[in-house]
């Protein structure tokens, strides 16, 4: 999103990058995730999953699905926590890196689940969570919003 406008002598000014604002990256970001789980489930063929799991047998395959299912959840609430962030603005280079880190965490399960691409499905979660925490800890918008949620709860 950029910003021009024309000054009072009647020169139109430069676009000036502002960011995105909250209700854009919050839906942007869940289309990205969006796109992350249905990329993963076209990587995983429904053959190829069939194969995957005749070779890896039923004990393993119910592990690893489990694991896939918990890995949602881990993935759900680093998700939460980047959507709480992007109740307020955020610029465009800062919402690519959350949505880089998102649309790992959205497709790493999937991939797990599909028992074709475990180990590249395990990178792209954990890489994904690895991102968001540092990206959240490094935010100074964050630091920010929680303050303002301590000082109102002490009061």
């Amino acid at each position: 999103m950029a910003i021009a406008g024309v000054t009072r002598g009647g020169d139109f000014t430069a676009s000036v990058a502002v960011g995105l604002t909250p209700k854009a990256a919050q839906v942007g970001l869940l289309a990205v995730v969006c796109c992350a789980v249905v990329g993963g489930v076209f990587a995983t063929g429904a053959g190829a999953e069939a194969h995957a799991v005749g070779l890896a047998g039923p004990d393993l395959t119910r592990l690893l699905r489990a694991m896939a299912a918990i890995k949602v959840l881990m993935a759900g609430g680093a998700l939460a926590a980047v959507l709480w962030r992007l109740q307020s603005a955020v610029s465009a280079g800062r919402f690519g890196l959350y949505a880089v880190a998102a649309a790992g965490m959205g497709a790493g399960p999937v991939l797990i689940w599909g028992m074709v691409h475990v180990a590249l499905g395990a990178f792209f979660l954990h890489a994904g969570l690895i991102a968001c925490v540092v990206l959240l800890w490094r935010d100074p918008e964050v630091s920010a919003r929680l303050a303002v949620l301590v000082a109102t709860r002490r009061r």
